[in-house]
């Protein structure tokens, strides 16, 4: 019998990020999130098993994260998080906990 492997939740997003590959920078979107890696869109496929450095903000939080490029395709590419502290696992937590929250409106709005 094959042993079923559990994997974190993922969640449909859209946030822009930021990341660097071997001196290169690459702007891209986030499509789904987990506190395992990502699913990430870019313009050009990456190469797989490279390694960077992935950025992500959302409000008043900013995450800076070491990942490896897990596969590539066409339309996006995976990346997988490398932590190298709690403290980013738990600022990365922390981050898709805020992405998910329900967004406040602030006072009323006109619509014309």
């Amino acid at each position: 019998m094959k042993k079923f492997d559990y994997r974190a939740p993922r969640f449909s997003i859209d946030l822009p990020v930021e990341l660097t590959i071997e001196n290169s920078t690459h702007l891209g979107r986030c499509r789904e999130i987990s506190t395992e890696g990502m699913r990430l869109e870019l313009r050009e496929p990456l190469p797989p098993d490279s390694f960077g450095t992935i950025t992500m903000s959302y409000e008043n939080l900013s995450v800076k994260l070491s990942v490896r490029v897990t596969h590539a395709k066409s339309d996006h590419d995976g990346l997988k998080f490398i932590y190298e502290s709690d403290d980013q696992r738990n600022d990365l937590a922390h981050l898709v906990t805020l992405l998910l929250a329900p967004r406040k409106r602030r006072g009323p709005y006109l619509l014309s």
